[in-house]
Formats: structure tokens, sequence, C-alpha cells
């Protein structure tokens, strides 16, 4: 539910709201189940349509407790032999998930209890731990299932801001802990084996690409990146896990960006709402009706003109009367890509989905959602899909649809797809254009 350019600075600032959604999700899953229909003819009909033109087939494709240790470093196997499973390395945040240095270390493995402060370590000192049996517990991080166990390895490292830890581990370990963090365990098979497709796909991009080697990591455990470890791993998820096992999504052989979000506004959008000229190959924005009746679906906000006007003034620099709001372009999906502010001190346009929701920010306002509850607003807009009805020195009226950024697969409407017979395969066939499931070369 990290990240990528515009895409990573969407994510991050969407971690509040994202992880009271989630909250909520894995509460309403179980309490409402939904109801098996089997494809419908019309459904056939919409998924044949939009993939008329689709012709890419598919494919299936240590033992020191602690102490300073030198990190081992996987060989490579012969042509032809099967390559170790792959290791993910991640940058494990604070308990607020505001950075990555932490003042205190406190954990417990094999039995033992450990403390480290700025007085029991140099700058610049490092320390691995490896555990024997049943992971390291960091008991000075908290998450939503409380203080986290992580499998795997934890390094340790002193810098002048703080400590850094690291938790290495392998690959398909990382994506049991990652599943249930971005989707409700409750939620339909075939949803949740779309879910860590994706999941494994976004990983061993980053894994590639690896923009945090500075930190010695690949990537994090928020939604800079993915979630990981904010609930511990479930029956369910885990299954979905071993069922897709080293499964991704490809297009000519190399993996794309699988991006997911929460629930659409009736239809999908492309990476053109971050400032693409033209949507990468494997985007296609898509009808997707089949999250209709998802509370967050259709929204309605009412926001304080003055609050438009402090952050005018705060872009500008200067202080002055705010004149008008106004959207001037949307993007063919129907998302707003252009949002003029007029003030007395100046005016600016705003042409990007990050930029629009956030100036547009809800916070401190109730949400009034399609079922009629209400939802305490966040630092976004929940989406960039919305009408505005601006009354200058009073208020705008924001009416809108989704929530998230829109690009991909929408996890709600993956869910409702398979509760009607829909695979995984299918779902990740509708949302994406021209792609192919691969495997990697995993032992096991």
């Amino acid at each position: 539910m990290v990240l990528i350019n515009s895409a990573m600075e969407t994510r991050r600032a969407q971690k509040e709201e994202y992880l009271k959604l989630a909250e909520r999700e894995a509460e309403e899953t179980g309490i409402q189940e939904a109801e098996k229909t089997g494809i419908q003819e019309a459904e056939k009909r919409e998924i044949q349509e939009a993939d008329a033109e689709k012709t890419a087939g598919q494919e299936e494709g240590e033992p020191a407790d602690s102490g300073k240790e030198e990190e081992g470093a996987a060989g490579k196997e012969a042509d032809g032999e099967k390559k170790e499973e792959p290791m993910i390395r991640v940058l494990l945040m604070d308990t607020g998930y505001t950075s990555c240095f932490h003042p205190f270390v406190s954990l417990v493995f094999d039995g033992q209890e450990r403390s480290y402060s700025p007085d029991s370590m140099e700058t610049g000192e490092d320390l691995k731990i490896t555990p024997r049996e049943g992971g390291v517990q960091i008991t000075s991080i908290q998450r939503q299932s409380g203080s986290p166990v992580y499998e795997g390895s934890i390094e340790i490292s002193r810098r002048e801001e703080g400590f850094l830890l690291v938790n290495e581990l392998p690959l398909e370990t990382y994506l049991e802990a990652v599943v249930p963090s971005e989707m409700p365990s409750g939620y339909e098979m075939e949803a949740l084996k779309a879910q860590a497709v994706c999941a494994r796909t976004y990983a061993w991009k980053q894994m590639q690409e690896r923009k945090l080697e500075e930190y010695g990591a690949d990537v994090d455990d928020s939604v800079n990146y993915q979630v990981y470890q904010n609930i511990s791993p479930q029956e369910t998820t885990t299954q979905a896990v071993e069922e897709t096992r080293g499964k991704i999504l490809c297009q000519n052989g190399e993996p794309v960006e699988a991006y997911y979000f929460s629930t659409s506004a009736g239809v999908t959008s492309t990476n053109v709402i971050w400032g693409a000229d033209e949507p990468a190959s494997y985007l296609k924005s898509v009808p997707c009706s089949f999250d209709a009746q998802e509370p967050w679906s259709w929204w309605q906000v009412e926001i304080p003109w003055e609050n438009l006007e402090k952050r005018a003034a705060d872009r500008l620099g200067k202080e002055g009367r705010l004149l008008g709001v106004a959207v001037t372009r949307k993007e063919e999906s129907g998302a707003v890509t252009g949002l003029e502010v007029v003030s007395e001190a100046g005016s600016f346009l705003l042409e990007e989905e990050y930029a629009i929701r956030e100036f547009l920010s809800p916070q401190g306002c109730v949400i009034t959602e399609k079922d009629g509850t209400s939802a305490e607003g966040g630092t976004l807009l929940p989406s960039s899909y919305f009408e505005i009805e601006a009354a200058p020195g009073t208020s705008v009226v924001l009416t809108g649809g989704g929530y998230g950024h829109g690009v991909g697969m929408s996890q709600n409407g993956a869910n409702q797809m398979a509760a009607r017979g829909y695979t995984c395969e299918e779902i990740l066939d509708y949302f994406f254009k021209d792609v192919e499931i691969r495997t990697l070369p995993l032992t096991g």
C-alpha cells in the first residue's frame, strides 16, 4: 500500500493516513465478509475489452549470537545451478517513522536482554547480532503489533546522529511481514497473492537500485518503501507469499514498478499524475467499479478558507488575502493535475498530484465517507480525484473519491475481484499493461 521519485514523496507523506486506514480495514475484515458470486459475464467482457491488445504471455516462470562479525556475501552458483535465495537489507525506522536514527537500542535475543546507548558504543563502531533461534526482538521500537521480532540478523551502527539498525534476511521471509502490513490478512487469497507479487516485484527492483546504499540498506520499513513488520506475519498472508514464491511482474523480462493503492475513484491512473510526459509502458488507466461500494470510494470535506490562505502565504513568502482556488486541468482519468491559487500577494500553479493533495490537506477537518462514517483528515487529501466548490472568505468544499495515488492496482478492487472469482494473474493482468509473471531463481 515504497518511494520512487514523486511516488516516494507521496507515500512518505501518507504514512499517518495509511496506518490509520490499515488498522481500520483490519478491524472491519471479518465483520463484513465479501459474498462470493462467481465471475459475472459482464465483468468478463470488461476484462477482455480492457486487455484486448495484450500480447505478452505469462510464465511461471553465523553462528555467533553477538559481537563484531564480517558480513557474509552470497557466492554465485555455476551456470545451470540454482542461486542462493536473495537477501534483502531493511533500514529500520524509529517508533514514529520520523527518523532512521535511534537515540538508543534495546533488544532481546536468545533469552538475553541487551541495551546500547551513546556511552556504550563509539561513533563508527558496528555490531552484528545473529541469534541462534527465535529472532531478535527490538523493544526500543513499537509497531502496531507491539515490539517487533525480526528474523535474520540485526546490524547496529553508531553514527553521530544516532544508531542505525539494519535487518538482513531472506527476501521471502521479509515479504511474510510486508504483505500483512500492506493489506489486511482477512482479504481474499487471490488478492493477497496479487499483493505478494507486487510487493516482491517492488522489493526486487529496489534491491537492484540500492537507493539507500549510504545506510547499507535496500529499503526502509516505512511507507517510504513498503511497510514491514508493522503487523507480524499471519497465516493467510504467509500462504500467499509461499504460493507465489519468487514470482515478480515483468515487461520484456524486466521488473516493472508495481504500484498499488487502497481504493479507486472508479478509474485508475498512470504516472502522468507525477509529471511524466507519457505513461510508463506497463501502466494503464482502467475503469474500476469493483471497489465502488467501499467507504473511501466517495468522500467530502470542508476546509476553512483561512487554512488555505495561510498555506498560500507560506508558499509565497508573504501574506495576502486569498482570492481564489480553482482546478485548471485534469488528467485523462479525471485526476486533478492543475490547481491555481490566487492571492493579493501573488499566484501560483500546482501541477502534480502530491503537491495538490498537500496544499488541500484536510488536517484538523472531518471527512465524511460514502457510508456516512467520519474520519479525521490527515496531511494529504485522500486522493486527487475531486471537484472543488469555493466560497471565498469562508471555506472550500471538496467532493471526491478514492484513497491513495490511484496508480496501478487498487487493493480493495483486487479484493472484490478475488471475491468474484478472479485469479491473482487475472487481477494483475487487469491493472497492468502487457506484463508477464516470471520467477526469480530461488533455492528450496
